[in-house]
């Protein structure tokens, strides 16, 4: 089952909202993988600092950090080989098939399969994107209320998480649901939760034709991953 806004197949670098193309992929997950995930998530979570300005930031001036947790890409390879698997193939044709375009998977394990993890008061960073489709897999429920959403803007312009919520598109965390935006123009966050529990997304990065994994900013996976920021 698939679900997508109006303007998403329109190509969301030309709409005048936000859009989203979403599916729900729990039928074709292997047994246990949520708890698997999860298990993941506790185990080899890291917590690092982002420190604003980036040109992909799109804190306020008066931000200092933000505080997030997520577990490297490295490790998702190594411990999660079968969700590799599904990135490359099952996901990148769900959304090839929909939108009738070819998505291009990465080969390097920094940023091709990562995972973001919330526990506590934390939020994620407001930020744009840089690659041209991302996917988000939940694997953890947060319904309405509960905190945890992903808060996009709708005006291109907006530069602070105040300014995000003048205007957005919300979308709540649904175990099972896969998610494909181009949020290159659109400043995005997650809320922090608003009641005890862990949050999981997985984040994976695709690449077009139009814009192929060369347009990468050099100084993106410093920022990300810190100045060691090598694939061993």
């Amino acid at each position: 089952m698939s679900e997508q806004t109006p303007d998403f197949l329109k190509g969301a670098s030309n709409a005048s909202r936000f859009s989203w193309l979403s599916f729900d992929v729990s039928a074709a997950m292997p047994t246990g993988w949520r708890e698997e995930i999860e298990k993941v998530a506790r185990n080899d979570r890291i917590t690092k600092q982002l420190v604003p300005p980036h040109h992909t930031s799109r804190e306020s001036a008066d931000v200092a950090a933000v505080q997030v947790m997520t577990v490297r890409g490295v490790t998702v390879w190594e411990r999660l080989p079968w969700l590799i698997d599904l990135y490359r193939g099952y996901f990148r044709e769900l959304y090839e098939e929909a939108a009738g375009r070819r998505l291009h998977p990465t080969d390097d394990q920094r940023y091709a399969v990562v995972m973001n993890v919330q526990e506590g008061g934390d939020r994620y960073e407001c930020h744009v994107d840089t690659n041209p489709i991302e996917a988000l897999l939940y694997v953890t429920d947060h319904p309405r209320g509960t905190g945890g959403e992903l808060v996009v803007a709708n005006n291109a312009d907006a530069a602070s998480v105040e300014e995000v919520d003048e205007d957005c598109s919300i979308l709540y965390p649904s175990s099972g649901q896969l998610v494909f935006f181009d949020a290159r123009r659109w400043p995005h966050y997650v809320r922090a939760l608003r009641e005890p529990g862990l949050r999981v997304a997985v984040g994976m990065n695709y690449y077009t034709d139009e814009c192929p994994e060369s347009t990468r900013p050099q100084d993106l996976n410093e920022y990300l991953y810190g100045a060691q920021n090598t694939v061993a």
